[in-house]
């Protein structure tokens, strides 16, 4: 496969980078983050740092499919204590530390033809930070393709940020006297309703009770979400409300940010989950909703459909 010259050749850019939580034996300044790798195939394989330590999941994901048998799970063993490999990722949790020149080397090979046949990483473990999500682009994107990409994430910001700005305000007055201050409780009080279980599950489970509580025209779905064992770590992104009439036309969608005191749902756990969010003036008399709990990808989650205020 050959790239043409718009293609930007290597993108290694962080862009998320939020302390990390210390650990017994983890530096208390150690920093998880999120990195873009796109590989050029007119040059020779060279090797990759990818940056592992003790008790911390590492995700790497790819564009295109790999081949699971080509990942030596016998060398990666005496080092992980879990090895997941898939058709587009891999799960990796470390159980050591590797300093440089003590670690293995891991390679990946992709499936089918084309160019390049595979990607090798280096496993070492430094002080400063730890791969917490990887992408690796196999097929080269243009600086158009990388430009629409940013656009939306932008867009995408601007509107989790107008959530949040939202929410500070409420946060400013914290307490029941500020839930009725702010008008979020009324003296008509607060119902309670439940409801079934999600219409639908993108890649996640959600577990009851899902409670749906309603003051005014202010409500909140509390509910709890599970992430599979082989599933890839989980990171909490929006909730997205579209409102549809009694004739079936959908209304302006709104998305809100979700509740969470976890930051992340790594394999195999599970966190309660509250989203608030807002009957809008405008909805006529019977307008139901539809409710999805996303993660930043806005891939992944659950659905409900018909909810009822």
């Amino acid at each position: 496969m050959s790239l043409s010259s718009s293609v930007i050749p290597v993108v290694l850019v962080v862009l998320v980078a939020s302390a990390a939580v210390a650990q017994p034996g983890t530096p208390p300044g150690r920093e998880r983050k999120a990195r873009q790798l796109t590989l050029r195939a007119q040059e020779p394989p060279v090797l990759h740092a990818l940056h592992v330590a003790a008790g911390e999941v590492t995700t790497v994901t790819f564009d295109a499919p790999i081949v699971p048998d080509s990942v030596d799970r016998a060398a990666l063993a005496p080092f992980f204590s879990r090895v997941g490999v898939y058709a587009d990722a891999l799960v990796l949790k470390a159980s050591v530390d590797l300093p440089e020149g003590r670690g293995p080397v891991l390679t990946v090979r992709f499936a089918g033809e084309g160019a390049p046949a595979q990607v090798g990483f280096v496993l070492t473990t430094v002080d400063a930070e730890v791969d917490s999500q990887v992408e690796v682009f196999r097929h080269g994107r243009t600086a158009q393709e990388l430009g629409k990409e940013l656009a939306d994430l932008r867009a995408r910001c601007a509107v989790t940020e107008a959530g949040f700005a939202t929410l500070r305000a409420q946060c400013a007055l914290s307490g029941l006297g500020g839930a009725v201050l702010t008008g979020a409780i009324t003296r008509y009080g607060v119902a309670v309703h439940y409801l079934s279980g999600p219409t639908a599950s993108l890649g996640m489970k959600a577990e009851g009770p899902h409670v749906l509580y309603r003051s005014g025209a202010t409500l909140a779905l509390e509910t709890t979400l599970i992430n599979s064992h082989e599933a890839r770590t989980w990171v909490p992104g929006v909730a997205r409300v579209t409102p549809q009439d009694s004739d079936g036309g959908a209304l302006p969608v709104r998305e809100y940010p979700l509740l969470m005191r976890e930051k992340r749902l790594e394999p195999g756990t599970r966190a309660p989950v509250v989203v608030e969010w807002y009957v809008p003036p405008e909805a006529p008399p019977g307008t139901t909703f539809t409710l999805e709990l996303l993660d930043t990808t806005g891939e992944r989650g659950v659905r409900w459909e018909q909810v009822t205020p």
